[in-house]
């Protein structure tokens, strides 16, 4: 066995078998290419990388008890790496590549910065053993310009704790297209040697340049890629888990409980748990009892906003991660393609919390003219991203026409969509304490949301004694007179939803009047919009 105190390497140091002992103080400084070595090297004393070029570790799995890295290059690990006692950080970076860097359950980092870090560029990871209660900083990045350090503490059992920062966030967690919009451009790989029993607490760095457009750092969070089981697969972040970030460049979010790991990443919507839901609702001012379908004029007229119109009704308010909902011109525009999936509206849905009743998420949706109501594309199921798969009651709201919700629960999940269809049954619609049906009639066999609410109180009724209780005042009042008309609108007085509020005209397909009157069979008559 050999006993050092000081020796500067100029030269590279390889360790062929020896028996190495570094006494509390021994410092070996090597200014060459760098240290290999197939023995462990023992004691307490201190390896210093100190070139001015690039330099490497290679130790065969084999361990260090100090190593201080002291290089403005790159120090590069080219095997796995054992840590008895310290990594310390005076100068430059160490990448590990496809590397493990495992420090035992008493060593530390120090001195790590956005300038001195372990560069995880490769499948390699930064190990702590054995790491229990006792929160511990992992200083990692992806590249050597990248630092998105991740402070980890385990409140289960304690493990070997492995982290690893990717380049990106991706789709599918570790794999998939990469996530260019409102996420953080960074995410961490967190593994434990023996699965199960570790309750972890984790908090993520970032800084403002990792920010990706339309990041939110005052509703976001972290997110978990859940792989299993198979119904729960994707990102899991909760509505009720966003909120500010702390800190000031860089800013941290912190995630307790965790007990499956795997990749965690920071951002809002592209990282919501989904949920899908796919309803049938018609809307009876658009219905056309000839065609058993609903006109998409709106559409035709290129009048349907790009941006959903909820967001700005005195009546409707967005919960969750509801609200900012776009859809493209070539969805809901007049290049559109003519069928009966053409869209005839935005309509608003509200998911209930099924003990009480309450709303708990929102989100502005599309209505094809045959009464499906998809997503933002124009095709899928709705998403209410941000909430766990269970049973809910379900709402749809629409800007001129009385709502409907759900009579009972309706099971919704992550990954299979669940069909809500309002148009076969007055019965599937909530009656609550109104007197009058909840859907209207709109054929035999076939029901429909009310039209006629001109206004913003949830009913339809001709008798109010001003424009906020009497639709046909308010109707009466937004076109200045009984003979005038307004063309090319999108507009609540817009009662049959055909671009032009008008009270002449020979039906109920081109006369907001007597749409109204129709709806109403009388105009002494009131219908009102259960509460819910």
């Amino acid at each position: 066995m050999l006993s050092l105190c000081t020796i500067s390497c100029a030269a590279q140091m390889n360790i062929n078998n020896a028996s190495i002992y570094l006494a509390p103080n021994a410092v070996i400084g090597i200014h060459g290419n760098g240290l290999s070595g197939n023995a462990d090297i023992l004691g307490k004393g201190k390896i210093i990388l100190n070139g001015i070029d690039s330099q490497f570790v290679s130790m065969n799995n084999f361990s260090l008890p100090q190593l201080e890295i002291n290089n403005p290059q790159i120090v590069s690990l080219t095997s796995n790496l054992k840590l008895s006692s310290s990594l310390f950080f005076s100068l430059g970076k160490l990448k590990i590549s496809e590397n493990n860097l495992i420090l035992s359950d008493t060593a530390y980092i120090s001195n790590a910065d956005s300038s001195k870090f372990v560069v995880t560029n490769g499948s390699g990871k930064l190990i702590r053993s054995a790491l229990g209660n006792s929160t511990f900083l992992f200083p990692v990045g992806f590249s050597p310009s990248t630092f998105n350090p991740v402070s980890i503490t385990n409140n289960g059992t304690a493990d070997n704790i492995g982290v690893s920062c990717l380049e990106n966030t991706f789709k599918y967690g570790i794999s998939g297209s990469v996530i260019t919009n409102a996420v953080v451009d960074a995410s961490w790989n967190i593994t434990e040697e023996t699965t199960g029993g570790s309750i972890l607490t984790i908090t993520g760095s970032w800084y403002n340049s990792d920010e990706l457009p339309n990041f939110n750092r005052y509703k976001s969070g972290i997110a978990h890629f859940v792989t299993f089981p198979q119904n729960e697969l994707g990102w899991n972040l909760l509505n009720n888990e966003l909120s500010l970030a702390q800190g000031n460049n860089p800013y941290t979010y912190t995630k307790t409980g965790i007990t499956d790991l795997g990749v965690f990443a920071v951002g809002n919507k592209p990282l919501l748990s989904p949920l899908l839901v796919s309803p049938k609702i018609f809307l009876q001012g658009a219905y056309n009892i000839n065609t058993g379908l609903m006109s998409d004029d709106l559409r035709t007229l290129n009048l349907l906003p790009q941006n959903e119109p909820y967001v700005s009704m005195l009546t409707f308010t967005h919960n969750g991660s509801g609200g900012e909902e776009i859809a493209e011109n070539t969805i809901i525009g007049s290049s559109a393609t003519s069928s009966n999936n053409a869209i005839t509206d935005w309509v608003f849905l509200q998911l209930h919390d099924m003990a009480t009743g309450n709303v708990i998420s929102t989100k502005s949706a599309l209505l094809q003219r045959d009464g499906d109501v998809v997503d933002t594309d124009g095709f899928s199921p709705v998403n209410m991203a941000g909430n766990p798969s269970g049973n809910y009651f379900l709402s749809v709201r629409h800007r001129n026409h009385l709502g409907a919700r759900t009579a009972n629960t309706f099971a919704l999940s992550k990954t299979n969509t669940t069909n809500i269809d309002f148009t076969n049954s007055i019965s599937n619609a909530f009656q609550g304490t109104v007197t009058n049906s909840p859907l209207a009639t709109l054929s035999a066999g076939v029901y429909g949301l009310w039209a006629g609410s001109a206004n913003d109180d949830l009913s339809v009724n001709m008798t109010g004694v001003g424009t906020n209780n009497n639709d046909y005042l308010k109707l009466l009042n937004s076109t200045g007179g009984s003979t005038n008309s307004i063309t090319n609108v999108y507009s609540k007085q817009d009662l049959n939803l055909d671009g032009t509020i008008k009270m002449t005209g020979l039906s109920i397909y081109n006369n907001d009047y007597l749409r109204l009157l129709n709806t109403l069979n009388s105009s002494t008559n009131t219908i009102t919009q259960p509460s819910f």
